[in-house]
């Protein structure tokens, strides 16, 4: 058996430093260099493009909280269904997990929500909670503020999303796009009390403006979403590969190569915006705990570190298979176990056919993701990496069947997962 789990190793490492190295190539052969056929960059001819006008953008709104609206009234008759509604109420089921320190954090602060004497909940980035706090000074309710806030959040990240991807490939790939994003098995975490919604607004209002080449408001976004999630600095290499392709860095065009690189570095500053959220963060750290790395520390409570991403899918194989209770097999190991391979393979097909930048950011989220030392919230993640719901709406274009058969999928996986998440089960 250990022969396996060395075999195991190596493939799996093999297929993903291959899967990376492929799409570096090809950002390079978008950057300009001649690297031949076989690594040349997909032609983004835009034909298809479009602008989006305000009617459309309110569409768009409108029908995202729609979605929200119909979650909230699905999972109410889903608890009530299994017994949960009574005692809780409608607000009170949606407060389960990170959910529930997060109404904690809003209503003691950082300094004041203490275990065992510790800080442990620094953990948690704190542009949420902070948001919610205010909003909370009008609406009087914690979980009310923190549900209003997610759901504005989910419905501003979808008018992003819908105009970054309108613009490469049209508004049919776009509502698509937005349509698979909301109906993603663990999508339900949009509209309950976690930092989801409003990564998801961060994160697609930065890439917006990174496609757009508005580098400044693509950093001041980068800030926001780097105050929200740890992978909000990832948007600084989103933006630099980017502006790579904008400024042709390795094409031989008789500019010499300082010429170019000069053009990168008057516009570093804005590109390393998002610093200024991680500074944030760090500052929290000292003011609560006395040391701006308290959070690391804290992290050990939590199980946390970093894990190769081999060894990781290995233990997750492994719990998928062996786990002694067989209901948290089903609900938490399984669905991370067959999410990876799903999206790897979707990854796989996009680098010969997305822009490289989106590609590659969809890659560096995949693999951290899935190199955490005890790797739990897989699929609320995954979420957030939005390229790949880009992916799977060019996949299924002009394709009515596989788009039917996708969707009718992950609706099944969405209300059996929504259903075991309201049951107190080990969705997170």
């Amino acid at each position: 058996m250990e022969r396996f789990w060395m075999l195991w190793d190596v493939v799996v490492s093999l297929l993903v430093v291959g899967l990376g190295l492929s799409l570096v190539l090809r950002w390079v052969s978008a950057c300009g260099a001649p690297l031949g056929e076989r690594f040349r960059a997909p032609a983004l001819t835009e034909k298809n493009g479009c602008e989006v006008d305000r009617r459309t953008c309110l569409q768009v709104f409108g029908a995202a909280l729609g979605v929200r609206l119909a979650v909230f009234l699905l999972g109410a008759l889903l608890a009530a269904l299994i017994g949960e509604l009574e005692g809780k109420g409608l607000l009170g089921i949606w407060e389960r997990w990170d959910g529930w320190h997060y109404v904690r954090l809003v209503e003691l602060g950082y300094d004041g929500y203490v275990e065992n004497g510790q800080h442990l909940f620094l953990v948690f980035y704190p542009l949420y909670v902070w948001i919610t706090r205010l909003v909370r000074l009008v609406v009087g309710d914690t979980l009310v503020s923190g549900l209003l806030v997610s759901w504005l959040s989910y419905a501003g990240g979808c008018v992003y999303l819908f105009r970054l991807t309108a613009l490469d490939y049209g508004k049919g790939v776009a509502w698509r796009t937005v349509w698979y994003l909301s109906i993603f098995p663990y999508a339900f975490f949009f509209g309950s009390m976690m930092t989801e919604g409003l990564f998801f607004l961060t994160t697609a209002a930065a890439l917006w403006h990174i496609r757009r080449h508005q580098w400044y408001a693509a950093g001041l976004w980068g800030v926001l979403a780097a105050l929200t999630r740890m992978h909000g600095l990832l948007l600084i290499g989103v933006a630099a590969a980017e502006l790579c392709v904008e400024q042709r860095l390795f094409a031989p065009d008789g500019r010499s190569l300082w010429v170019r690189v000069k053009g990168i570095l008057r516009k570093l500053p804005a590109l390393l915006l998002p610093l200024l959220g991680a500074a944030g963060y760090l500052l929290l750290n000292y003011a609560v705990d006395g040391d701006p790395f308290a959070f690391t520390v804290h992290q050990e409570h939590w199980s946390q570190g970093f894990l190769w991403i081999s060894r990781t899918l290995a233990y997750l194989v492994r719990n998928a298979l062996t786990y002694p209770t067989v209901s948290v097999r089903w609900e938490l190991w399984i669905p991370e176990v067959l999410l990876f391979p799903l999206f790897f393979a979707l990854l796989w097909w996009a680098g010969k056919r997305c822009r490289s930048a989106w590609t590659l950011y969809a890659y560096v989220t995949l693999v951290l993701d899935y190199s955490l030392s005890w790797l739990l919230s897989a699929g609320r993640y995954l979420s957030c990496a939005l390229p790949f719901f880009l992916f799977a709406a060019l996949l299924t274009d002009g394709k009515p069947r596989r788009s039917a058969a996708l969707s009718a999928g992950m609706l099944v996986c969405f209300v059996l997962l929504l259903t075991g998440y309201l049951a107190g089960g080990q969705i997170m």
